[in-house]
């Protein structure tokens, strides 16, 4: 029988063992993960772009040979900022990597979209300045969300709307301004103005991401995850915490957002030409230019509406939406202007972020949120319009 002394040692001896296997084991992880794991994988589908004939090509190369334009000032009346747009007749593909795996039913073989420009620079038919007699034409302004960014034209819900208006009948053709030149509220604004307004619209439907109201990194707010400076670590404490674009539900995001000094913004890579801030809800810019396009149409006996798009982020049972707040916001504002307004949130709410992308890396709204989103606009559009 043994000593109790031996015992204690013994396992004293057995936890030491234990301990420095333990820490073997890490520092053979962790020397493996910095030799033959990069740092941080890129998200599946990469996006990149080819001409009309397949020949893939850069950004840069587009400006170079012409494929990319400034847009045109009208006589002495500039555009609030320097946009490139494509240029007018183009044919393009938006190429995403990784198509095998993603099996994007609306890509073709070699993971594509085609996109086609109008002679006036819009991805749209090509369309007349003189309206037939008895259509009823709607103008569609807004950004990428508008533009059916990743997806095929006819999935996007400018072409959606107009096939489900049409089928009662009415000859109606909805006119697809988006991301022309023009990504905020302001830009939409002077869009209406001095360019789209030679469609002889009925009515004016205005999109509004939440990126065009607060600053952002890109399509989405993404806290920065922190790093204990070991790999090992960092992907433990990933694997069992919350996912990056889940926010804190405890932060105010939305007031951090309005709060934020312009210095911290552009510091912080959430504002700058793509996202300026002076032209953010803080700044009273969104409010302004949506005001001046209900005078234009009032003026005009034109219908206006607002529609607003959420977040990717944060939707999906059990899930956290950190962004109500903004969207009560443009609510009250809308009500306050008599701006007849639409939240499309509620028709997103329950669906999983995810599964409303268009891939990982490019989070615009797939033809599927495009669907969901259809089945508040139509009805949305059709009361206002009287169709």
């Amino acid at each position: 029988m043994h000593s109790t002394p031996l015992r204690r040692k013994r396992a004293v001896t057995r936890l030491a063992l234990a301990l420095l296997a333990t820490v073997v084991a890490v520092g053979a992880c962790e020397l493996t993960l910095r030799i033959f794991v990069e740092a941080w994988q890129p998200p599946l589908g990469n996006l990149s772009y080819a001409k009309g004939d397949g020949t893939p090509i850069t950004f840069d190369e587009a400006r170079e040979q012409h494929l990319l334009v400034e847009v045109a000032p009208d006589g002495a009346a500039s555009p609030p900022r320097k946009r490139l747009t494509w240029a007018p007749g183009q044919t393009f593909f938006l190429c995403y990597t990784d198509a095998d795996q993603l099996r994007r039913d609306w890509f073709d073989a070699r993971g594509r979209v085609p996109v086609h420009i109008n002679r006036f620079g819009l991805r749209e038919r090509e369309i007349t300045q003189d309206k037939p007699a008895g259509q009823k034409r709607i103008l569609c302004l807004g950004d990428s969300f508008t533009f059916a960014w990743g997806i095929p034209i006819e999935t996007g819900w400018v072409r959606l709307l107009e096939g489900k208006l049409r089928a009662s009948g009415k000859d109606v053709f909805t006119v697809n301004c988006g991301a022309a030149g023009t990504v905020c509220v302001d830009e939409y604004w002077w869009g209406l103005e001095h360019r789209f307004h030679v469609f002889g619209p009925d009515a004016v439907v205005v999109t509004i991401c939440l990126n065009d109201l607060i600053p952002s990194s890109g399509l989405s707010v993404i806290a920065p995850p922190p790093s204990t400076g070991l790999r090992t670590l960092d992907l433990f404490v990933r694997a069992l915490g919350r996912n990056q674009l889940d926010l804190d539900p405890t932060r105010d995001w939305v007031q951090e957002l309005l709060d934020l000094p312009v210095e911290q913004a552009l510091a912080a890579g959430l504002a700058g030409h793509d996202k300026p801030f002076e032209a953010m809800w803080s700044q009273g810019v969104p409010q302004a230019c949506l005001g001046a396009m209900k005078r234009w149409c009032d003026e005009r006996k034109v219908k206006f509406m607002v529609i607003l798009w959420p977040f990717l982020q944060g939707l999906g049972d059990a899930r956290h939406y950190p962004f109500q707040k903004l969207h009560d916001l443009v609510a009250l504002y809308c009500k306050a202007a008599g701006i007849p307004f639409l939240d499309v949130l509620p028709s997103l709410a329950k669906t999983r972020a995810e599964d409303l992308w268009v891939t990982p890396a490019d989070p615009h709204p797939n033809p599927l949120a495009q669907d969901l989103a259809i089945r508040l606009i139509e009805p949305f559009v059709a009361t206002h319009c009287g169709l």
